[in-house]
């Protein structure tokens, strides 16, 4: 049997009226703070109680490291669902949190996955049980905070190389140049995050203060050990990055098959709000969208693309259907790329999550991509 290869689509002319992601004000003296990669917020963000006792902390715009988190209090003692991208940021949701759980310290916390802007700030919660399914405990011991920072020669790098007349490739250092500037804008210099104290599998239950919440394994998806947290007295998941909202998700693992059943499993709880990992609190109609992101790429990407990521990625951007779908209006478009790509991987029988070098690789062609869709 031979197998029908993906061809090069011939190249794609974007249709006048193509999507754009709205533009970014510039920083401006007002009264509302700017988000932490130094934009104008689109949305509310800070400490917003769901229910009594139940919190979410929203960071907009939901960017890189712009995630979100989640407070439960009970009588005399509270869980924190994870912390932030570095301290600086992770102390100033604690500090917003203080009149919440006063009176009922935070005694356990729940890190939904291995990224590091979801447990760089473990560091200041003291002694606090943490709690992680197996697998994102061991994708934070091998993700530490000098990762990062390990990558700021490689942006000194790419800007003198970016001088260089006629050099190929220029518009992809210029992504890669952009990602590694936005990590700037985080202060990770000298941290040392406390690791998971309690790993599971499967399930788990956190109880603190008389509130009891279950932590649900349903990764590899986003990472290889992504967990929702339900809150099922206050109707409330707290998601981790299982769900992006008004923002495109990212995959690193996979599959993407998984993805799809982790938000049927949001569904099948029927939860009143969903506090995402990135982006605004939603309910379920954003989840079931999701699901349809997912399916939609699923049946998009054919086997034998490996060699045309990029022009099938913007094939599909520009695409009628992509944008008149409701992820035609979702920030960050050129991360289909790499979702593009993670499938495309499946389909030639790789699973698994990818190196930092294939990463970095994914990350300079969605750079380049995202500045041809702006």
């Amino acid at each position: 049997m031979v197998r029908a290869s993906y061809r090069r689509p011939r190249r794609f002319r974007a249709p006048p009226r193509c999507y754009v992601p709205p533009p970014l004000s510039p920083p401006t003296a007002h009264d509302k703070p700017l988000t932490p990669l130094g934009n104008e917020p689109e949305f509310g963000g800070g400490a917003e109680e769901l229910r009594p006792g139940t919190w979410a902390w929203i960071q907009p715009n939901g960017d890189l490291g712009e995630s979100n988190a989640g407070l439960i209090v009970g009588d005399g003692a509270s869980i924190l669902v994870d912390t932030l991208w570095d301290e600086r940021l992770t102390r100033r949701m604690l500090d917003a949190f203080t009149d919440a759980r006063a009176g009922a310290p935070i005694t356990h916390l729940v890190n939904t996955h291995g990224d590091g802007d979801h447990w760089y700030g473990n560091a200041l919660l003291g002694e606090a049980e943490i709690v992680a399914t197996e697998e994102a405990a061991a994708q934070m011991a091998s993700e530490p905070p000098t990762m990062i920072t390990r990558m700021r020669p490689l942006t000194t790098a790419i800007e003198g190389a970016r001088r260089i007349p006629l050099l190929p490739g220029k518009a992809r250092m210029r992504g890669l140049s952009a990602f590694a500037g936005m990590l700037d804008r985080y202060e990770h210099d000298g941290l040392e995050p406390r690791l998971p104290t309690r790993t599971f599998q499967e399930t788990t239950t956190v109880e603190a203060g008389g509130r009891s919440v279950e932590v649900i394994e349903v990764g590899p998806a986003h990472t290889p050990g992504d967990a929702i947290v339900w809150a099922a007295d206050a109707r409330v998941v707290f998601s981790g990055d299982i769900v992006f909202s008004g923002v495109t998700p990212i995959m690193w693992a996979g599959p993407a098959a998984n993805w799809v059943a982790a938000l049927e499993r949001i569904v099948e709880l029927e939860p009143a709000a969903v506090v995402p990992g990135h982006g605004p609190v939603c309910d379920l109609e954003r989840v079931h969208e999701l699901i349809g992101y997912w399916k939609y790429l699923i049946r998009s990407v054919p086997a034998g693309a490996a060699d045309a990521i990029v022009e099938l990625t913007e094939e599909l951007v520009r695409g009628v259907e992509y944008r008149t779908s409701p992820w035609g209006e979702w920030r960050a478009p050129e991360r289909t790329l790499v979702n593009v790509a993670m499938i495309s991987r499946e389909r030639e029988g790789e699973t698994g999550p990818i190196g930092m070098p294939k990463r970095l690789d994914l990350l300079s062609g969605m750079g380049a991509l995202g500045e041809r869709l702006r």
